[in-house]
């Protein structure tokens, strides 16, 4: 308010009370409002007589005097007035020596009198509004007393009721919010001083008064419209009228625009105060809830700020004790879990290894699992990768059995799911070293039982637990392999410095998974002297490369860039790991088995002895003594014992001269040391049907229908047994 405004209004206060000056604001606004009204009833010839006239005159003078006394005009003499609002603000506000907000007010009263500035511009409009009615129900007498009304004079009257109450609540509501806008944020200041929590309220918005101020300029130019069409001649009067229309536009757009610039000042002053380390709070005249909404967040956040600008090295200090105390919690957490790793890993290593003691089979593991851990200054690894090999014997005869399997899941959930299979493994090896029955079966036969076995076992799990795995035996004397894949990446040969694949299709999914159609098929390598077999999980080949263009890894897809690696590490298993490290990348759990085939050498005269025994024993046969080969080949084989020429020769002489139990046990002396020639055990399975010994031929042929179960040939004879 400009200085006159203000020295009017406490000038009114002093004499009077905080209310009336206030209310002061009826005045304006009713000269304003009937001024519309009286120019709308003579633009449109309302009937208007002395007695409507004297009406509204006393009808003004009546409503200035009730709106007066509830507003305390007479408060000097003891009657501060009537509503709480106005009580509050009479008795809590004085003007003596100047305007100013009582020293001695308790917590209770600041609030009291809060909630009174910030509802009173609604009770002044309220009254205002009020009083337009009494005077309207008045001038309605009047007329009935004094003129004869037509109904669309009521309907006239009513807009002009309308038009009046408008203007007048209107005006007073803003006037009333400008007049009391700063002891309402005074009262808020005294308050943030003295500790004292509030909340700011809002009870109109900027929305209403442009919306009423909208209005109006809409009433102006009816009322002006009206006017002009039923006083065309009058040009004063419609002169009149615009200019007072002008001047109330100006008059009402200048009272919105200082609120709103106002309070978009106070925000302004909140922000310089705070940069320049004052409090930055903000004590808004506005009772618009944009304005209130907006004071509210920049205070609380300058409350925030100044806390932490208050209270920053205690904060530090807190923060530090409870990141502290967060930290060892996780310490402890930690702790448990790598105690839980270590008893894991502890129950995990006698399950692994390489406990095998042949000769001529050299076995080579390389495990490296993704998660390493420290306890108790040790350092250990924990994963799903699990490499065995043992020593077992079956049908008199030695074998390496190998396993690799990689477990789903990382480090427990793997380490679960290898323990599993690393125990289940560690059960059937020493019942196979116990017992007689197990040790009579083809290793054909032996693996399939044991795969299903395990499959048994992981398919308990429901299918949470899966596990690829790749198990085998090698025939330590023959270098023969057989072997079960199940969803694991292929079996390498390195041979001469070259390595290839020995696999190129899947034939098993993973142990434990269900409803799959489990047909095993045991293959078959047989190994050259030299030859390393080597297998390993899909940590090798699992390679991050680099990063694409886009930003994402480039993940190895190429399997045959094992070989490469393979052949660079010259099947040294940790040379071939670092070779892996080099190229890229491991994101998985690693591990390798490498079983290298080291036969003893045959001399230079054995094999001149052979090949002379074998030449001997054809010349017989060309001449038909039959008899004699076979004597001379038994000479030979008696001796030796263990030449797979000389069997394999007497064993089809046998056959030839009729003699089907000897060509019998020659082919399964033979089948034995050379079990890869499958014509040779298919033979004797003919053989042992024609002797009528259908169980063992069973057994035989079971070899090779394990080897190729899609064999006809096999399943006839095998259908021929058992029909």
């Amino acid at each position: 308010m400009s200085n006159l405004v203000r020295t009017l209004f406490r000038w009114i206060a002093y004499f009077s009370s905080y209310g009336i000056a206030v209310a002061t604001s009826a005045a304006i606004s009713s000269i304003l409002a009937i001024s519309f009204g009286l120019y709308y009833a003579r633009a449109t010839n309302f009937p208007m007589s002395e007695l409507m006239l004297w009406t509204i005159a006393g009808g003004a003078a009546v409503a200035w005097v009730g709106h007066s006394v509830q507003f305390g005009i007479l408060n000097k003499v003891g009657f501060p007035g009537f509503t709480r609002p106005v009580l509050a603000v009479n008795r809590f506000i004085t003007a003596e020596p100047n305007l100013q907000i009582r020293p001695d007010l308790k917590e209770g009263e600041y609030h009291e009198l809060l909630r009174a500035l910030t509802i009173i511009p609604l009770t002044n409009a309220f009254t205002a509004v009020l009083s337009v009615q009494v005077i309207f129900v008045a001038i309605l007498v009047a007329a009935e007393l004094s003129v004869k009304f037509e109904t669309y004079h009521y309907v006239q009257g009513v807009i002009m009721d309308i038009m009046f109450s408008f203007i007048h609540g209107g005006f007073c509501l803003v006037i009333g919010e400008i007049a009391t806008g700063s002891m309402r944020a005074e009262c808020k200041r005294i308050m943030s001083e003295k500790k004292i929590p509030f909340t700011d309220r809002a009870v109109t918005t900027v929305r209403l008064k442009l919306a009423f101020f909208i209005t109006l300029f809409l009433i102006t130019i009816y009322v002006a419209a009206t006017l002009v069409y039923y006083n065309r001649d009058n040009l004063q009067a419609i002169l009149v009228f615009v200019f007072m229309a002008t001047v109330a536009a100006i008059l009402m757009a200048y009272m919105i625009f200082y609120l709103i610039y106002s309070a978009l000042k106070d925000i302004e002053g909140a922000m310089d105060d705070l940069k320049s380390g004052g409090s930055g709070l903000i004590f808004t005249k506005s009772i618009d809830s944009e304005f209130v909404k907006v004071a509210t967040g920049i205070s609380d956040a300058a409350r925030t700020i100044k806390d932490y600008q208050a209270n920053l090295e205690q904060k530090i200090e807190e923060r530090t004790a409870e990141l502290q105390e967060s930290l060892g919690n996780v310490r402890a957490l930690k702790g448990q879990q790598d105690g839980d790793y270590f008893l894991t890993s502890l129950l995990l290593k006698p399950l692994t290894g390489n406990y095998a003691n042949n000769r001529q089979i050299k076995v080579s593991i390389f495990i490296r699992q993704k998660k390493s851990f420290e306890f108790k200054t040790k350092t250990n690894e924990i994963g799903g990768d699990i490499c065995l090999a043992h020593s077992i014997r079956l049908r008199g005869r030695d074998y390496t059995l190998f396993l690799n399997g990689d477990a789903m899941g990382k480090s427990m959930q793997g380490a679960g799911g290898s323990l599993v299979l690393g125990a289940v493994m560690q059960s059937i090896i020493e019942r196979t070293k116990l017992s007689p029955k197990e040790q009579v079966l083809y290793p054909e036969r032996w693996l399939k039982a044991v795969f299903l076995e395990l499959q048994k076992t992981f398919e308990s799990f429901d299918g949470s637990m899966l596990i690829s795995v790749i198990m085998g035996l090698v025939d330590e004397k023959s270098g023969f392999v057989y072997f079960i894949n199940a969803e694991h990446p292929w079996s390498a040969i390195l041979r001469s410095g070259k390595a290839f694949f020995i696999e190129n299709d899947l034939t098993l999914r993973k142990l434990g998974t269900l409803g799959v159609n489990m047909g095993i098929k045991v293959q078959t390598y047989e190994m050259k002297p030299g030859d390393a077999f080597v297998i390993g999980s899909d940590g090798r080949d699992d390679l991050v490369l680099g990063t694409g263009e886009d930003g994402n890894r480039i993940i190895n897809e190429d399997e045959s860039l094992f070989l490469r690696l393979l052949e660079e590490g010259r099947g040294d298993l940790e040379a071939v790991y670092q070779a892996c490290k080099n190229k890229g990348e491991i994101t998985d759990d690693f591990s390798l088995i490498s079983l290298t085939y080291q036969p003893e050498k045959e001399t230079a005269e054995a094999r001149v002895g052979t090949r002379q025994t074998i030449s001997r024993a054809r010349q017989l046969v060309a001449e038909k003594q039959y008899e004699a080969a076979k004597q001379h080949l038994k000479e030979v084989y008696e001796a030796t014992r263990d030449n797979l020429h000389v069997a394999r020769a007497l064993a089809h002489i046998c056959y030839k001269t009729g003699d089907l139990k000897d060509a019998a046990g020659y082919f399964e002396s033979y089948s034995e040391e050379n079990p890869g020639d499958t014509q040779a055990i298919e033979l004797l399975g003919s053989i042992l049907i024609k002797l009528g010994e259908t169980d063992k031929a069973a057994d035989v042929l079971t070899r090779l229908k394990i080897r190729n179960p899609r064999d006809e040939k096999i399943a006839a004879l095998l259908a021929k047994i058992y029909k």
